[in-house]
């Protein structure tokens, strides 16, 4: 039984509850919630890190953030709605605000030609067309039909001549309801009642039973009536479930484990599949708290902080497959598909996985972690009391000290920044007029060589590279342009000033 799930559920929307700010106080850290690609600090602040964006790295003047709804739909605590997103041939960030929604809870962007979004009243919402007929997350308009929504997901029909998506709605009745992408009718799934939460196309009841129906057909074209569901045999008490385009997984009410899905073989286009579609109970495990399948790997989060990992990449699951431990202390985990974001009990993001468009927020782009890497930590900076924008990049912290990239802080200081690259070195020249007093810092990126006004200057750590882009020490440079700084570690802050 293949997934087709277009990888729904590995955007993670997050919310800046109680519980965040309560957690922030708790491990010490300013991070309040957090997901694969974005956090919200406890000050309402949002970061973003991956694609050219190696670091954490705060979106300035967007405003104080309440919650993230997946998509790059953000909403404000003033309780307005923006879509953060990339422009495609430039990858700049792009703010824009987003029409028609009020107070939406989920949005769901099922595919590059269909959004919608449902509200904390029940209502579902849907996404106009750009001239290219693309979902425009910038403008929602209601829909009429159905009512009562909690959830909202979507998965895949397939025949032999025929394919279709279907969206699914859980309602707070805990009946489940489809409805084409057009979303012009709906129709409930038989046997489908006290559904507690639905993904694709599996169900779980509050009797703890899940339950799912087909989605491939051996026929010409898709079938007319809605699917039938049935209950997954070997499956009860089960407390949630986790879908993703190979394996399935799902926690019962002691805290084991099963699985069931595809496991793979072989590489590229030589890829096979190997379907079980009997739940297996994975002994090898216990106490799990949390568990997702992660790029080739089934990542799980044990009640005592341990995160272990076993392999899908084999003919066949055996029941005992054996879990090798990754790391311990975690509190927490949140899965991007193809990389993990941890978060440690003091506080701390960690990274594992796939890193090749710096997904983990480490600083580098190597395109595997295979042993868990901390993320750099959100730092801020300010100028004169003001947020400084990096849109180019976060700080980096290496060895103890900041470095920033190249023309996010020191243009502002009053400098000009010049970047050559001759004869195979590289060099960088800032260079500050003030008044009689002219300062000239030369860099040499490559070598890390240092020359202020023509004299050679021994760095403590030598700038750096980080795809394509040139890192300089922040206090250093800024010093040295005649501003102070000052490093203000409750706050995560470095604070300029310049007169």
């Amino acid at each position: 039984m293949k997934k087709w799930l277009a990888g729904l559920g590995l955007v993670l929307g997050i919310t800046l509850s109680v519980q965040g700010a309560a957690l922030a106080e708790e491990t010490g850290t300013s991070i309040a919630e957090f997901g694969p690609s974005s956090l919200i600090k406890s000050d309402g602040s949002y970061w973003i890190w991956g694609v050219n964006q190696s670091v954490p790295t705060p979106l300035v003047g967007l405003g104080k953030i309440k919650a993230d709804l997946g998509n790059g739909v953000v909403q404000k605590q003033d309780g307005s709605v923006w879509l953060v997103s990339r422009n495609d041939r430039t990858y700049a960030i792009e703010i824009r605000k987003v029409e028609g929604l009020n107070h939406p809870v989920k949005v769901l962007h099922s595919t590059p030609y269909e959004a919608v979004a449902v509200d904390a009243d029940g209502s579902i919402y849907r996404s106009a067309k750009d001239g290219n007929g693309y979902a425009d997350l910038t403008s929602f308009s209601p829909v009429s039909g159905i009512s009562q929504v909690t959830d909202a997901d979507g998965y895949y029909e397939q025949a032999r001549r025929e394919s279709k998506w279907h969206y699914t709605f859980l309602k707070s009745d805990g009946t489940v309801w489809r409805a084409n992408k057009d979303l012009s009718s709906f129709e409930q799934i038989p046997n489908l009642s006290g559904v507690t939460n639905i993904e694709g196309f599996t169900a779980l009841k509050q009797d703890g039973t899940v339950w799912t129906w087909p989605t491939e057909f051996d026929s010409d074209q898709l079938p007319v009536n809605p699917p039938i569901a049935e209950a997954i045999p070997g499956l009860a008490d089960i407390r949630s479930v986790e879908l993703s385009r190979r394996a399935n997984l799902a926690i019962d009410g002691s805290s084991r484990l099963w699985f069931w899905g595809s496991t793979i073989t072989g590489v590229s286009d030589g890829t096979t599949l190997h379907e079980h579609d009997k739940p297996i109970l994975l002994t090898g495990i216990s106490d799990v708290k949390e568990a997702f399948s992660v790029e080739t790997s089934l990542m799980v989060l044990t009640a005592s902080g341990k995160v272990c990992a076993a392999s899908i990449y084999r003919e066949s699951m055996p029941a005992n497959a054996e879990f090798a431990l990754i790391t311990s202390d975690v509190k927490t985990m949140r899965n991007g598909g193809r990389h993990l974001i941890m978060q440690k009990t003091d506080g701390s993001l960690w990274g594992w996985g796939v890193n090749k468009n710096a997904q983990q927020g480490t600083g580098d782009y190597e395109f595997m972690h295979r042993e868990p890497v901390e993320m750099q930590k959100p730092i801020s900076v300010t100028l004169n009391g003001e947020a400084v924008s990096m849109n180019s990049g976060g700080v980096i912290t290496k060895d103890g000290q900041n470095f920033v990239p190249l023309r996010s802080v020191f243009e502002k200081l009053g400098a000009v920044v010049a970047y050559e690259e001759t004869s195979g070195q590289k060099m960088v020249t800032i260079t500050r007029q003030d008044g009689d007093k002219k300062t000239v810092i030369q860099v040499n990126a490559k070598t890390g060589a240092t020359y202020v006004n023509g004299t050679q200057i021994k760095l403590a750590n030598n700038p750096f590279n980080v795809s394509g882009t040139v890192y300089l020490p922040l206090r250093f440079i800024s010093e040295k342009l005649g501003a102070a700084v000052e490093w203000l570690p409750g706050e995560e802050r470095i604070a300029i000033t310049m007169k």
